[in-house]
């Protein structure tokens, strides 16, 4: 399975093809996450499938620490592919992989200890608790494997190759959903059985990306034996991936916390909130691709030296943002309560989360650019303004503004509340990218005082 580069050719074709596979990625990745709540809830129970939901916020919140970590290695091994320097990107993938699984393991360790304590924090039900505990111990005692995967397909994908990460997520999937039916419904294992199902699924999964990557000419070799380990890369790499960590916290926790502020809007609104943010997952899907492919493709084209590269496929990004924005436009106002209806929306409830998506409809336009954008801007190196343009977002203006847009317009204040979030996020995006320090980024500059050159 070649690699698709994207140091060459025609600009829009090559960033097409790069971005489907990830695209067709996210969907089975959301369908993948899916699969363990649908199982649960048929043949186990309501109470089950409840403590899967009051485990998951903490699941999320540890994987997103994990999946922000792994960006600083794909953004330096992109750099360090683009100026065709094998001897460096192999360091970085020796360095930030092994630290990355370290952290896993101790990450693994604390979490399952003080797993009862976290969800009494949370106020989990006491119904839930048992069940919750053991699923989300199980959870934590897989997750050096959940993090190899993630952490291994984020380098395959850095290397230019987004097909071969869609295969391993395919193979995932369908393993996910053969071992929960055979460990819920056929061994009776419950929760705990969905729990092992997505552990060894993730860890298989991983095991083939390793030999994968193992296999292939370049610079993503990992073998423990032969380690290229370097401080002076640790701090490269956690210098881009600390800030994107963050940032990927802060959207699971702000989410979190905005659920506090629905939750005391009634059931009708909780529920058409829960359908309104998977209609949206979907809907936004294409938008966010197009900016994880952008960062790829412009730290590779700015270690080859590549700038005009960089800036037509921004423009083709923006472009196929703004198309998509449209068509969502249009799907959403027609089609929105039909949708809801298809999760399983009834009375009211369909009106609330038909409401939802429009109101996100309208602001699509605001959220392509500025997620493109971003992409653009942690591709140079820069992971703090995307950071502080998500803290700012949800912390600052969305959370306060639902608060206080709750009491006067109800619901509909808490769903305006999103666009005041991605409204200030475009402005900051929009200022940071006109300035000085941004353009010094998109020439090279981080990179040249880091000695990173074409060696092609």
């Amino acid at each position: 399975m070649g690699t698709t580069s994207l140091l060459e050719g025609p600009v829009g074709r090559r960033l097409l093809r790069f971005v489907l596979p990830i695209l067709v990625g996210n969907i089975l990745q959301q369908l993948y996450n899916s699969i363990d709540a649908m199982i649960i809830g048929r043949y186990v129970g309501e109470t089950a499938l409840g403590a899967i939901g009051a485990s998951q916020p903490i699941a999320n919140i540890v994987l997103a620490l994990v999946i922000g970590l792994g960006i600083g290695m794909e953004i330096l091994l992109g750099v360090f592919i683009g100026c065709r320097d094998e001897k460096l990107a192999k360091q970085v993938v020796d360095t930030m992989f092994t630290a990355v699984m370290v952290l896993a393991v101790l990450m693994a360790a604390v979490g399952y200890a003080a797993t009862p304590a976290m969800l009494r924090a949370m106020r989990t039900q006491p119904e839930h608790m048992e069940l919750a505990t053991v699923y989300l111990r199980i959870i934590f005692l897989g997750l050096p494997g959940i993090t190899g995967y993630n952490t291994m397909t984020g380098a395959i994908r850095a290397s230019g190759n987004s097909k071969a990460p869609l295969l391993f997520l395919t193979i995932c999937t369908a393993l996910n959903l053969v071992l929960d039916l055979l460990a819920v419904k056929g061994l009776g294992l419950g929760v705990a059985g969905a729990a092992w199902a997505t552990v060894v699924a993730q860890l298989l999964s991983f095991l083939m990306a390793i030999y994968y990557a193992n296999r292939q000419p370049g610079g993503i070799h990992y073998d423990p034996r032969k380690l290229d380990f370097s401080w002076s890369m640790l701090k490269r790499g956690f210098g881009c991936a600390l800030p994107a960590s963050v940032q990927q916290c802060a959207t699971s926790v702000g989410t979190l916390l905005l659920q506090t502020v629905v939750n005391g809007l009634g059931v009708s609104a909780v529920t058409a909130y829960t359908i309104g943010c998977r209609i949206d997952s979907f809907a936004a899907a294409p938008i966010i691709n197009l900016g994880q492919a952008l960062t790829i493709f412009t730290s590779q084209n700015l270690g080859a030296g590549q700038k005009e590269r960089i800036r037509e496929g921004k423009r083709y990004c923006l472009l196929w943002a703004y198309c998509i924005g449209g068509v969502l436009l249009l799907l959403l106002w027609g089609c929105g309560g039909s949708m809801a209806r298809f999760f399983g929306a009834t009375g009211e409830t369909v009106d609330m989360a038909w409401d939802y998506v429009r109101t996100l409809s309208v602001g699509y336009f605001i959220a392509g650019y500025f997620t493109v954008m971003e992409g653009l801007i942690r591709g140079t190196g820069n992971t703090v303004v995307p950071m502080i343009s998500t803290i700012g977002g949800y912390w600052l203006f969305r959370l306060p503004a639902a608060i206080l847009l709750r009491q006067p317009l109800g619901y509909r204040g808490v769903w305006l509340s999103v666009l005041i979030g991605w409204t200030f996020s475009f402005i900051l995006d929009l200022i940071y990218t006109h300035t000085g320090h941004f353009r010094r980024l998109l020439n090279g500059e981080k990179w040249e005082k880091m000695g990173v050159q074409d060696h092609g």
